[in-house]
């Protein structure tokens, strides 16, 4: 590849796809106004790809072979998209669809730009030009957190959301992409604080975004007009406020580490000036920020990790359940938790919404491509970055340096947000430049067929393999009882009588059981031992094939049996259910006896001639009475499921063997050869 202009690519043709870059970038204010923010960027690809198109020759970095790998990967997950994931709620419909498309035209268009920006030459598409768009999608956060800061509860009806039909905008997540707000009001610190988002859907792609947009803002005063650099003091000054109310550890780790990267940088590039004036910067910053308001938001934050542990507990669940479930290729999207980290019935409520779990796959990129793409996609993933940062690390250039700095921010980011979308385009636009500049590639070529015919046979008997394992598998059945519960505390009421007492202080009544505590319950070796010896399965063995969920924040139990088909499973769960009913009716009939003979205990120590004690005895007595004839039922049992089929999800095992047997015999194939440079690259100042 080269930067010269060939004749299919001469000045005068194809600027309506740097008119569309550029205003499809620059424009962000307008197209979160209208609630397309999210949309336009993507839509981008469209004519980038047209342009790419009419291209005598297009060609890819030397490198890309790992990021076409992960994209067949992303494309693959459809096949496991509906399967079952260990921990999860099987409650799959066409929201999944939506989200996975739109994850996948999104990995699209940010291969477009790459390719687009790599194979657009330099008298079209300026190095300065780019790095001047993106600065300005800097400046334009910035903005956007100041007035998240000032005006959090401002939100604005964007067109999108007047015009999309009630289906869609109900959906969460077709819902917050076509929004207009500016904050996110969160408890981080106890007291309602706002977190800056604008002009996008999310806090954490706020955080990303001015992280990585800072970049190129430092390298277009750096490499431009001496007279715009007078920008950077106030610019930078307005950028640490929000940056620091925003309350975004993983922004500020971005931010220390690029510092330290620069000072390391100017150091070994002997620039004493710009060290000097770095670090004069750092020092004046380290002495007054201390000493203001934003200096106490920082200690407070630091101190108030949040969501350390949430985060830990999803990682470590998010792992599990891939590498149990579908560690080659994955899940190909999202699922939610089965309740939450504390309870089965747990969930967000408006006085706690952080009692909710977030799905598996996010809170970080990282994350979400493990969960999706398995293992060997997240390989193919990190080895694209990986291995553009090796080219660039020694900073000769100033693409070199953006590139060096944003893969770093990148990779750092990777493990706390969700990069997906605007994000990772600006990191495809930074190694873009860097490998124009670099003039090697790989010529993008139509496979020959005898490759394709080898690839499409080893998958497909790879994909026969899966699926005659899935076959030899034992076929189940099952069936779902629901139970609905009355709350332990109903049993254990003492009545208005004594309530109105106001003596709660006297006896203290038992603690209400948990919805946990009933599914140890459902689980103990007696309800287990009496309804194995109803149906004929032994105890261990039933234990074994039960499962217990609920409804967040209810007190339902599902009662799931899954059996072979020799038994009959709704038989199986409707014992369990009855017997479990009748162990807690014994159990809470032991507590009641306890907290009478407690009463009864208290009432006979007080002096039945002292006229002092006199509502303490009606009391006491009121609450025994009531106790002792009050005794409504324990729960019943709602619902018996049909019996249903059951087995190993097709989806994995098949989906796994294809891709597993299309790599095999890709990694047969002969690469292409390489396109040598031309020319050294020449340093720039």
């Amino acid at each position: 590849m080269t930067s010269t202009t060939s004749p299919g690519d001469r000045p005068g043709r194809g600027h309506l796809a740097e008119r569309c870059f550029v205003v499809a970038i620059a424009g962000l204010p307008v197209w979160w106004l209208l609630g397309l923010a999210s949309l336009v960027p993507l839509a981008l690809a469209v004519p980038l790809a047209w342009d790419l198109r009419k291209r005598r020759r297009v060609t890819l970095p030397p490198y890309a072979g790992w990021w076409v790998l992960f994209l067949l990967w992303v494309v693959l997950g459809v096949g496991t998209l509906w399967a079952a994931a260990p921990g999860a709620v099987d409650d799959g419909g066409a929201g999944r669809l939506l989200v996975f498309g739109y994850r996948l035209a999104w990995y699209a268009a940010c291969t477009v730009l790459l390719v687009w920006i790599g194979n657009t030459p330099t008298d079209r598409l300026p190095d300065q030009l780019v790095r001047r768009v993106l600065a300005w999608v800097f400046v334009v956060t910035v903005a956007g957190g100041l007035l998240g800061i000032l005006a959090p509860d401002l939100a604005v009806t964007t067109l999108a959301e007047r015009v999309l039909p009630g289906g869609l905008r109900s959906n969460g997540f077709v819902s917050t992409l076509v929004s207009a707000e500016t904050a996110d009001v969160q408890k981080v610190l106890g007291a309602p604080e706002p977190r800056p988002k604008a002009p996008f859907a999310y806090t954490n792609t706020w955080g990303s975004v001015i992280s990585l947009t800072l970049v190129f803002f430092v390298a277009t005063l750096v490499a431009g007009r001496a007279r715009l650099r007078w920008l950077a003091a106030p610019v930078l000054a307005a950028a640490a406020v929000p940056i620091v109310l925003s309350l975004n550890r993983g922004l500020w780790l971005a931010l220390g580490v690029a510092a330290v990267g620069l000072l390391a940088l100017l150091a070994l590039r002997r620039n004493h000036t710009a060290l000097g004036v770095l670090v004069a910067v750092v020092v004046l910053g380290g002495v007054l920020v201390p000493a203001t308001s934003l200096g106490a938001t920082v200690s407070e934050r630091l101190d108030h990790p949040h969501s350390n542990e949430r985060r830990s507990q999803l990682l470590v669940a998010t792992v599990d359940s891939m590498s149990r479930g579908s560690p080659v290729v994955g899940f190909g999207s999202t699922r939610d938790v089965e309740g939450s980290f504390a309870s089965i019935a747990g969930g967000a409520t408006p006085t706690c919404p952080a009692c909710g779990v977030p799905p598996l796959g996010t809170q970080g990129q990282l994350w979400l491509v493990l969960f999706s793409q398995g293992w060997i996609g997240t390989l193919f993933f990190l080895a694209f970055f990986v291995l553009a940062l090796r080219r660039t690390w020694r900073c000769r250039t100033v693409n070199q340096t953006v590139a060096t700095f944003v893969l770093g921010i990148f990779l750092l980011q990777l493990t706390v947000y969700d990069t997906l979308g605007l994000p990772m385009m600006i990191v495809m636009a930074a190694v873009g430049l860097a490998w124009r500049e670099e003039q090697t590639g790989t010529a993008l070529r139509r496979p020959p067929a005898r490759a394709l015919v080898a690839a499409a046979t080893i998958g497909l008997i790879g994909a026969a393999i899966g699926a005659g394992a899935t076959r030899s598998e034992d076929r189940h059945v099952a069936s779902t009882v629901t139970v609905a519960l009355t709350p332990s505390p109903t049993y254990l009421d003492v009545g208005d009588i004594a309530r109105e007492a106001d003596s709660s202080t006297l006896v203290k009544p038992p603690d209400p059981a948990t919805i946990d505590t009933e599914a140890a319950l459902l689980r103990s070796e007696r309800a287990l031992d009496r309804a194995g010896t109803r149906v004929g399965i032994a105890p261990a063995v039933l234990r074994s094939d039960i499962r217990v969920a609920a409804p967040p924040l209810s007190t339902v139990l599902d009662v799931t049996v899954t059996t072979t088909p020799a038994h009959d499973p709704a038989a199986a769960a409707l014992a369990v259910a009855q017997e479990y009913l009748t162990e807690r009716g014994r159990f809470l009939e032991t507590r009641r006896t306890d907290l009478i003979a407690r009463l009864d205990e208290r009432l006979a120590a007080i002096d039945a001639a002292d006229p002092a004690w006199a509502a303490t005895r009606a009391y006491l007595r009121a609450a025994s009475d009531h106790l002792t004839t009050h005794r409504p039922e324990v729960g019943s049992v709602i619902r018996v499921g049909p019996v249903r089929t059951v087995g190993a999800d097709p989806g994995v095992p098949v989906t796994s063997g294809l891709a597993l047997g299309g790599l095999v015999a890709l990694a047969s194939h002969r690469t292409p050869p390489r396109i040598r440079p031309r020319t050294r690259t020449r340093r720039q100042r």
